[in-house]
C-alpha cells in the first residue's frame, strides 16, 4: 500500500488532533475516511465526538472512522457500521478472494443508497488491507 504526501498530511494531522494511531486514510470529494487502529476508536472520536468534529473543521471534509481489525470478515464489518451485519463470508475462488456480505433487512433499507458507498469503501480497504479483490452485498 503506497501512501500519497497529502495522505501521509493528512495521517499525521489526525494523530496530533486525536492522540490515536490511524493506519491508513481514503480521500474523497467530500468525505475523509481514517482506518483507526484496533482499540483506539474511542479516543479517536473524543468526547461527545470533539476530535471528529475539530478534524472536520480543519480539513475542510466529513470525516469518517473505521475501526481496523485483523480478521478480514470483522474489518469489513466495521465498514458497514453501524448498519446490523449478519454475515461475512471470505472465499477464495480461482485464486481471487472475494467477501460476500448479508445486511440485515431492515438496515439495508434504512442505509438505502448509502449501500453502495459502503460497498465501495470495503471494496477499496479489503483490498489495500487483505487482498481481497471484491465485496458483494446481498
Amino acid at each position: 500500500m503506497r501512501l500519497t504526501t497529502t495522505e501521509v498530511q493528512y495521517l499525521s494531522l489526525f494523530s496530533q488532533v486525536t492522540g490515536a494511531f490511524a493506519k491508513d486514510c481514503l480521500v474523497g470529494r467530500n468525505t475523509i475516511t481514517f482506518v483507526v487502529g484496533e482499540g483506539e476508536m474511542g479516543l479517536a472520536i473524543g468526547k461527545k465526538g470533539a476530535n471528529v468534529k475539530k478534524l472536520e473543521q480543519a480539513l475542510g471534509k466529513r470525516v469518517e472512522l473505521v475501526e481496523f481489525s485483523s480478521d478480514p470478515a470483522q474489518f469489513i464489518r466495521n465498514v458497514f457500521s453501524p448498519a446490523n451485519v449478519q454475515k461475512v463470508n471470505v472465499v477464495e475462488r480461482n485464486g481471487k478472494k472475494v467477501a460476500y456480505v448479508i445486511l440485515d433487512a431492515k438496515d439495508r433499507r434504512a442505509l438505502g443508497r448509502r449501500v453502495d458507498a459502503k460497498a465501495r469503501l470495503a471494496r477499496i480497504l479489503a483490498a489495500r488491507h487483505f487482498g481481497i479483490e471484491n465485496v458483494v452485498v446481498a
